[in-house]
């Protein structure tokens, strides 16, 4: 049974209190770079460095803040981002405390062309794969580009590039590339991040001018025309998303509906 504090009254003291600490600041940053997945408590510790015993104090202060979710599975207690407890902290200190005076820039859709990047462990599979799909499907809606948390460039593997010309994919703008290419005062800004399985959803920093961020889980051990089905069902129902005229929260839904893979 799942165990929601954010469904009570946020008390907001609680709430920042619990965000004051970097290591409490940093569980809730994992959660949310997983949502909506659940994540164990064994590997929240394992990615953060925490005790068992310390991080299980610091799980037990951010549910009682509303600002995580615990459910039991079996044996197991997995904890989840509360985007409910989120939204309510942000409403409060945006609304109640500012008077409206805090939203952050770039807060409302825009007609302008949208960036979106894939960030996948390396950037030789499913992340170049996104973003051949996407940029063709997409058409001008997004500005696509695609990058390896690896400081590697791995080479692209024939098989994958043998099954996306066979599909009529341009693999002539595809290459390798490392995440730190896009970083930088030079670099484009990031309207939407897309992390491609958990170990770059665990791994990828934060990223500058608040953008839209997802995680979405890949099957184990796909191989090349599995992962570009499973791919492209999600990208199909991404690319028929207009971030110029959506709400910011209906276009975060869109994106975290897609963290699972699609059935076919």
């Amino acid at each position: 049974m799942e165990h929601d504090p954010a469904s009570a009254d946020l008390d907001l003291v609680t709430a920042f209190s619990a965000l004051a600490h970097p290591q409490r600041l940093g569980v809730v940053r994992l959660l949310m770079q997983h949502y909506p997945r659940r994540v164990a408590a064994g590997e929240i510790g394992a990615v953060l460095g925490l005790k068992p015993s310390t991080l299980s104090g610091y799980l037990a202060q951010l549910m009682d803040a509303g600002l995580i979710t615990q459910e039991r599975r079996a044996t197991s207690l997995l904890y989840a981002a509360s985007p409910a407890g989120a939204s309510g902290l942000s409403a409060a200190w945006i609304g109640q405390i500012c008077g409206g005076r805090a939203w952050p820039e770039g807060a409302g859709a825009g007609p302008r062309v949208h960036n979106l990047l894939f960030v996948g462990h390396g950037n030789a599979g499913p992340s170049l794969v996104a973003e051949a799909l996407l940029r063709r499907a997409a058409g001008d809606r997004f500005e696509v580009f695609s990058a390896g948390l690896s400081s590697e460039r791995p080479d692209l593997p024939p098989a994958l590039m043998t099954v996306l010309e066979e599909q009529r994919h341009d693999i002539s703008a595809l290459w390798s590339k490392s995440l730190s290419e896009w970083q930088g005062a030079a670099a484009p800004r990031m309207d939407i991040v897309i992390t491609l399985g958990d170990r770059a959803a665990s791994r990828v920093p934060d990223w500058p001018g608040h953008p839209h961020r997802a995680a979405w889980r890949l099957a184990a051990d796909q191989g090349a025309e599995a992962m570009l089905a499973d791919l492209s069902r999600r990208i199909a129902v991404l690319a028929e998303a207009d971030p110029a005229k959506l709400p910011p929260a209906q276009l975060q839904a869109i994106l975290d509906q897609l963290a699972e893979p699609l059935e076919a």
